[in-house]
């Protein structure tokens, strides 16, 4: 299926509205992955990438204990 539409101004970019009835073919919700290959532009649904948050990161650490490690500062120059 080929149609043609404007390019529109959309501040300093330039746009091009999308019917819904294409986005909901594509299933196209609110994200798309734009490619360019010979000059042509290809516009997809956008592969389901998940946004990590503070959190994901901070329970997917492991907590590691610090281990001694011997020195002669420790065995001979700290006194308490």
């Amino acid at each position: 299926m080929t149609t043609s539409t404007k390019i529109r101004a959309v501040g300093n970019s330039k746009g091009v509205i999308l019917p819904k009835k294409y986005l909901d073919q594509c299933g196209i919700e609110d994200r798309v992955d734009i490619t360019i290959k010979d000059n042509v532009i290809t516009i997809a649904a956008a592969k389901n990438v998940v946004k990590k948050k503070w959190t994901d990161f901070k329970a997917s650490t492991k907590k590691e204990k610090a281990t001694f490690v011997p020195n002669t500062f420790d065995e001979k120059d700290w006194t308490w």
